[in-house]
């Protein structure tokens, strides 16, 4: 046998060999029996389009979700948001604190092989430091005009001037460092308390700040009424009315009461502060006559006694819908009052006292001067209250 031969010979025995052997299967990792639960599907979501980032709660509203929170895993683009609650309709989600105004919402349920459909969403900014202070700027007050233009005045002696657009320029200078107030009147003057017997203002346009009338007690706040009439109080016994005419009379006994805020909605002045009398605070109102004169005081909140007895109150504002907000040096910085009595704070864990003074402006967002021990911490805040304030009836 030549060698060629005896090569075909060991080839056809290897392959009769083969042929006598059993493979080994492989094992699939595919199970035919498993059944995979339905994929979760998002239909809507609460609020509408878009919230404020890391502040409101979302309510994402469709099917086949989890009832057990820690199976439903939901993402803003790449963002894991927390989830509080569940049902297998419906999950609440914490915002994350992702500023986007573009991105897509999926949800991925335990035991489900596909993440769910994608809806798109967006995350506004709603708390946030606005016109570029540092911590050298000594911040007291705050006002807004019909532009939305924001005037500071801070400790330097200066009204500044913010543009929408964050545009700094200075507006008026005034010889004093010390504001407790400021308000445009329907005359276009920007009017100013600083603390004494008197009331100080800018003219239209600009300028040095002089003194306009004396006041028989020290000026805290004011405001003006839709007829031009404006409401003052402060450290002393009564609400005074200031006439166009510059006269001034007294229309509400509070005596040795500290009242810090004033503000007018729906007919009536609200007032703020402390009773010296027994060391509380409260917010009283007075409604506001057909003679411009008021009615008797009216206890809305006691505030010592369902906030606490330690915190101030330092200012406050209305939205067009009658809520109430409270400035303080609490901790929560804003508290929301509402109509029937019932509180709570703006925001909480974002805000951050002293709430000093607020300005709303002509649309969302709500503007305050934040002071502080920490220097670090006395900032303009610009705030999305996601709906509109009252009227400022002075604002030219």
């Amino acid at each position: 046998m030549n060698s060629k031969n005896g090569l075909i010979i060991i080839l056809l025995l290897i392959g009769l060999c083969s042929l006598g052997c059993e493979q080994e299967k492989e094992e699939s990792l595919f199970d035919p029996d498993y059944l995979s639960d339905h994929s979760p599907v998002i239909t809507a979501m609460s609020p509408l389009d878009s919230a404020l980032a890391g502040i409101v709660e979302i309510t994402i509203s469709g099917q086949n979700f989890s009832p057990q929170v820690e199976n439903n895993f939901v993402y803003f683009d790449k963002t894991k948001a927390e989830v509080l609650e569940a049902s297998e309709t419906q999950l609440k989600v914490q915002s994350p604190n992702v500023v986007e105004d573009a991105m897509m919402v999926k949800v991925a349920v335990f035991g489900a092989v596909s993440f769910s459909n994608l809806m798109p969403y967006k995350l506004v900014r709603g708390v946030g430091e606005y016109g570029g202070f540092g911590n050298f700027d000594d911040i007291y007050v705050v006002e807004c005009d019909k532009e939305e233009n924001l005037y500071v005045a801070l400790g330097s002696r200066k009204i500044l001037k913010i543009a929408p657009d964050e545009t700094v320029t200075e507006y008026g200078t005034t010889a004093f460092p010390l504001f407790s107030t400021m308000k445009f009147g329907p005359d276009g003057y920007l009017y100013i308390g600083r603390l004494i017997k008197a009331i100080y203002r800018i003219p239209p346009g600009g300028g040095a700040a002089k003194k306009w009338i004396s006041m028989p007690d020290n000026v805290y706040d004011f405001d003006f009424s839709d007829n031009g009439m404006l409401y003052v109080s402060g450290k002393g016994d009564s609400l005074y009315l200031v006439k166009p005419d510059e006269s001034v009379i007294g229309v509400a006994a509070y005596p040795d009461t500290y009242i810090k805020a004033v503000r007018i909605f729906n007919g009536y002045v609200y007032v703020g502060g402390r009773d010296n009398a027994t060391d509380r605070e409260f917010i009283w109102r007075n409604q506001i006559l057909g003679d411009n004169s008021v009615g008797e005081n009216e206890l809305y909140f006691d505030w010592s006694a369902n906030v606490d007895e330690t915190s101030e109150i330092l200012s406050m504002t209305f939205s067009a819908d009658g809520e109430m907000f409270v400035g303080t040096d609490a901790e929560a910085g804003i508290i929301n009052v509402h109509s029937d009595g019932t509180f709570e704070p703006l925001y909480p864990g974002v805000l951050e006292p002293e709430t000093y003074s607020m300005a709303w402006g002509n649309g969302f967002f709500l503007y305050i001067a934040r002071r502080n021990d920490d220097t670090t911490k006395r900032r303009v805040i610009k705030i999305n209250m996601l709906t509109d304030g009252a009227p400022y009836y002075g604002r030219p």
